[in-house]
């Protein structure tokens, strides 16, 4: 799939804002922006995430949308890398609304997704009035199942720009026994796709009432087939632990931050 403009420039963009591990604020005194060292604490911890925020948020157009995504990377961004427990964050654009955007934030525990939902909270009321911004999916809570492909960044698009990120809300059925079907995926679904070309994550988060899976693949083409292989794992396995047709978001990535992950 060829990437839009709007991809394109989205990637710049924070190829040049992130491609410095500094946060930069304006003094006081001038106005005159200076360089804060922004220490994060993902470095010195090791293990998987434990808890994981996903989001979809609507501007009041395509153009307004555009303009935002440096802003974003530029201040927002280094505001929870700071949070303790930050693990990482992928940015993404919607393929079926251009003016939305798909966000990821992984975590390492319920605290830290807390205080990075502050955070955000605090950057959506600090936005311009022209940024009035929706947000029609929200979904937070703990990582039943996390899996990174077992390649180093440097094998992989720089910041994931350009990969596939889709995000599937599925409804339980009542009676499904969701330790059961943790134990099924982990054990079938995840190390078939792992082993299949161009796997760069998958995330299972248990959300009351149902669950949030998350897939990053690195072409649509290899999406298609990653989608594929689950579609059929499903039919074989867990169809009747869900209820009606999943909610699916999907869209190529912006840029993507897991240091110590990917």
């Amino acid at each position: 799939m060829a990437l839009s403009r709007r991809i394109f420039l989205g990637g710049m963009t924070s190829a040049a804002v992130l491609g410095v591990t500094q946060q930069w604020t304006a003094s006081a005194q001038d106005g005159t922006p200076v360089a804060v060292e922004s220490a994060s604490p993902v470095a010195e911890m090791g293990g998987d995430p434990g808890y994981a925020i996903a989001r979809v948020r609507v501007l009041p157009n395509e153009d307004l949308n555009e303009a935002i995504v440096p802003h974003v990377l530029h201040r927002f961004l280094p505001s929870i890398e700071v949070v303790p427990g930050f693990r990482g964050y992928v940015f993404a654009n919607h393929y079926d609304d251009p003016a939305a955007t798909i966000t990821l934030t992984l975590t390492d525990d319920e605290a830290s997704a807390a205080a990075s939902d502050d955070a955000a909270q605090s950057f959506v009321d600090g936005l311009d009035p022209r940024l009035s911004v929706e947000t029609p999916m929200a979904e937070r809570g703990p990582l039943r199942i996390f899996r990174a492909t077992d390649r180093g960044a440097d094998e992989l698009p720089p910041f994931l720009n350009g990969c596939q990120l889709t995000i599937r809300n599925r409804v339980s059925a009542p009676d499904a026994d969701m330790e059961a079907v943790i134990a099924l995926a982990s054990e079938g679904l995840v190390p078939m796709l792992a082993e299949m070309d161009g796997f760069v994550l998958y995330v299972w988060m248990q959300i009351e009432g149902g669950r949030v899976a998350i897939n990053i693949w690195e072409t649509a083409e290899q999406l298609a087939a990653g989608d594929t292989a689950v579609s059929e794992w499903v039919a074989q396995n867990t169809v009747n632990t869900t209820v009606g047709d999943p909610i699916v978001n999907s869209g190529p990535i912006i840029y993507a931050s897991m240091p110590g992950i990917i």
